[in-house]
This record gives structure tokens, C-alpha cells and sequence, in this order.
């Protein structure tokens, strides 16, 4: 039996799968984007791509710093194996990569990179936020298209032919519908469906998900739309949770640099990419400033 919603709509379900898994992957790879470019790396050996190194911590929560005889200096995937050491981290530290090079390294002569302290990829969060916003964005579409076409239609299997050519017309956004006088419209009826409209709501819930995604991040963001100006305390209200997100990935990657400097006696440092003038980043507004006598700006 033919199912009466699905006549004229072929394919519909792989259609909107398709659609749906591209989507995904358009937010998805927006915040690996984002994720990459996190944080600043300061003087690395010139063998050494600071893009990789956050892609391999996203991928993988974790990556090894490594000085090979031939190639040098080099960042690679790791697998950690052998017995544990007191703070439970196996000793022994595989470094691989794509073109099949692998090497086993040890305490003395490699360093790892974790990505935060419970060691799990980003990918995981990452998939979890780009799933929710396709889901909003898909959402947001069918609630404007069911303001565009609010309407259920059914007719009878002699006029399926008719129906079908109704059906392709009307989504097609033609104003008019041009029939026969031989249709009989008795057979086709439709049913108004009367769908409220959520567009609105469904902007505001991307933005609140692109404010969690930025906070987990460790960027500054507030998904409040106000027709006035936002005070100070508005701007600055999740600011805790920035800079401890922040500082999470931060710290793990200077104590990184820290150990590969002397390790290799190197100079190398982290910063995070953002210049914002926040105060985060350090700036201060002027009305926490305070003037002494002479007109001094004291902090």
C-alpha cells in the first residue's frame, strides 16, 4: 500500500538525509576551523606546522613532539603502550604518521601533547554541537516552508495524475495554478495545517549554540539581541567560563613548549589568538580606572 503523504515527493527520504549530513558537515568543519586556530605558536622549528599540531589534538586529544636523526624536528600521531609509569601514562610512545613512517621514542628523547586534561578529542564535542545546528538550521527551513505551502493535500487515485502536476506546481512557488475543467476538484482536498512560526526562534537557538561552542572554546560571546546597548555585565557575564576553557588547553600547551625547550633547548612559547580588547585579553575600561589628583590614571 502506497503511503498517501509521499505521492508526488520521490526519493524524499534521501534527499533530506543528504541534505542533513551536509549541513552537518558545513557547522562541523566551521568549528574545526575555529578550533584550530585557537592558539598561537611562538618560535617552532620551521619543520614543524602549527595547523597540524591542533589538528592532530582535535582528531585525537593528544600528539607527540619527536627530533628525528633524518627529517628533525616533527609533530605525529601517537599510540601510547608498554607499562604505566606512577602517574599512570604508558612509557612507551609509538609516533606514527600517513606515509608509514613509525618510530618508537621514550621520556628521553620526546614529548607529548595532550589536549586537555581528560585527554578526549574535540571531535566528540565538535560532532555533538554541528548535529544539534543542523538539526535547528533543518528546522527553521521546514517552518518556512510550511509558511510557504501550510497545507496537507489528498485525492483520490483517478485524479493521481492531476495531483501530481498540482502538487509540483505549487511547490514550485507559482502563485497561480492553472487547471483543467475536466479536474474534478471534489476528488482533491486540502487541509490546512496551520504551522506557527518559529523562524525566529530557531535564529536565536543557533546563536546560543555558536555562543556555547565559542565559550567552550575560550572565545567571548553573548547570543543576547538587544535593541539598546548591552552594559558591561551583559557583555562580560560568562567570563569564568571563558577564560577556565581557555586556560584548560592553554596550560597543557606551555607546559609543552616549557618541557621541548629544555629538551631541545628551544624558545618556544603558546599564546591565545585572540585581540579583542576584552578584559580577558587585558584591557581595562575606563570606568574602572580611577584619576588622582594630578589627572594619573591609576588602576
Amino acid at each position: 500500500m502506497k503511503n498517501p503523504l509521499r505521492i508526488f515527493e520521490r526519493n524524499i527520504n534521501k534527499k533530506k538525509n543528504s541534505d542533513f549530513e551536509t549541513i552537518k558537515s558545513i557547522f562541523f568543519y566551521d568549528i574545526f576551523d575555529i578550533f584550530v586556530n585557537r592558539y598561537q605558536w611562538h618560535n617552532l622549528p620551521k619543520e614543524i606546522l602549527p595547523m597540524y599540531i591542533e589538528q592532530t589534538l582535535f582528531w585525537h586529544g593528544l600528539g607527540v613532539f619527536i627530533k628525528d636523526d633524518i627529517a628533525g624536528y616533527a609533530f605525529m600521531n601517537v599510540s601510547l603502550s608498554g607499562l604505566p609509569d606512577i602517574y599512570n601514562i604508558p612509557q612507551d610512545r609509538i609516533a606514527y604518521t600517513a606515509n608509514g613512517y613509525i618510530e618508537e621514542y621514550g621520556k628521553e628523547n620526546s614529548c607529548i601533547l595532550w589536549n586537555n586534561y581528560s585527554t578526549m578529542p574535540y571531535y566528540y564535542k565538535a560532532l555533538m554541537y554541528a548535529d544539534a545546528m543542523a538539526n535547528t538550521w533543518k528546522t527553521k527551513c521546514i517552518n518556512m516552508y510550511a509558511q510557504r505551502t501550510p497545507v496537507a493535500l489528498s485525492s483520490s487515485d483517478n485524479e493521481k495524475l492531476s495531483f501530481e502536476i498540482v502538487g509540483e506546481e505549487y511547490d514550485n512557488y507559482l502563485p497561480i495554478i492553472k487547471l483543467s475543467d475536466s479536474l474534478n476538484l471534489k476528488d482533491i482536498k486540502a487541509l490546512n495545517m496551520g504551522a506557527p512560526y518559529i523562524v525566529d526562534k530557531c535564529e536565536q537557538e543557533l546563536r546560543d549554540l555558536w555562543s556555547q561552542v565559542l565559550t567552550s572554546l575560550g572565545y567571548e560571546s553573548n547570543p543576547v539581541e538587544k535593541g539598546e546597548r548591552l552594559v558591561t555585565g551583559e557583555t562580560a557575564g560568562n567570563n569564568g567560563q571563558v577564560e577556565a576553557n581557555r586556560n584548560v588547553g592553554l596550560t597543557l600547551r606551555r607546559r609543552c613548549a616549557n618541557a621541548i625547550n629544555e629538551l631541545w633547548n628551544l624558545n618556544v612559547t603558546v599564546d591565545f589568538n585572540s585581540e579583542l580588547p576584552t578584559m580577558l585579553n587585558g584591557y581595562v575600561p575606563d570606568k574602572y580606572m580611577q584619576k588622582g589628583k594630578e589627572g594619573d590614571e591609576i588602576e
